[in-house]
């Protein structure tokens, strides 16, 4: 694919992304490096600066650091809005540790023994740690799934291609001036079967191909 129509599709992703307040790609599919390395090393630059804006976005008090409703309410804004209380639970407590000054509670008479460790409500994430448990969030997302939820915002209409007029109408939403003759040959490209526009397959092919 031509370096603007890469561009322009990631860019629009990116756009439409609530609360994102930087360019960049939501849909840019992970940079595999090693079966071995460390999530944060698979995942791409632009996934990295998104999980550093949430963080920053997130820490409320600015101690660089997230209870766990920061914590919950960062990964919904990376787009991990499905995942159960227990695992968010499980995610947190891996990676958080004890707030600054946390003691056990003292015993109280006919009651039962206060807990010996920290509670959820009790942990702190550092940027370290989030960064860490985003990135294998991130790094474990099926790449299609994302860049098909880009396709769908191209698709007008839900036609199944992605057409002339479609990438039109997305060029102007950016604010670019971009000839016909040149959306036409982006079409062109990819449209294998000549059918008048770019499938769900095709349009995978373009990144997941690169």
């Amino acid at each position: 694919m031509n370096n603007y129509a890469s561009n322009s599709m990631n860019e629009y992703g990116a756009s439409t992304r609530p609360g994102s307040a930087r360019p960049g790609s939501r849909f840019a599919p992970p940079v595999r490096n090693s079966e071995h390395a460390e999530p944060w090393d698979q995942i791409s630059d632009e996934h990295r600066n998104e999980i550093n804006d949430c963080f920053h976005l997130f820490d409320m008090n600015k101690d660089e650091q997230l209870d766990f409703s920061e914590f919950r309410y960062a990964l919904q804004a990376l787009g991990f809005s499905g995942l159960s209380r227990p695992d968010l639970i499980g995610a947190f407590k891996s990676a958080a540790r004890p707030r600054a000054g946390w003691t056990p509670l003292p015993a109280l008479p006919n009651q039962p023994p206060p807990a010996a460790a920290p509670g959820v409500v009790d942990l702190r994430l550092s940027r370290d740690g989030f960064q860490a448990v985003a990135a294998r969030y991130v790094a474990a997302r099926d790449p299609r799934e994302e860049l098909l939820k880009t396709f769908a915002l191209f698709d007008r209409g839900a036609k199944g291609v992605v057409t002339v007029d479609d990438l039109r109408a997305v060029v102007k939403e950016l604010g670019e001036d971009v000839p016909d003759a040149e959306l036409r040959g982006m079409v062109d490209q990819f449209d294998v079967e000549a059918k008048g526009g770019v499938s769900r397959e095709e349009f995978l092919g373009i990144f997941l191909d690169r």
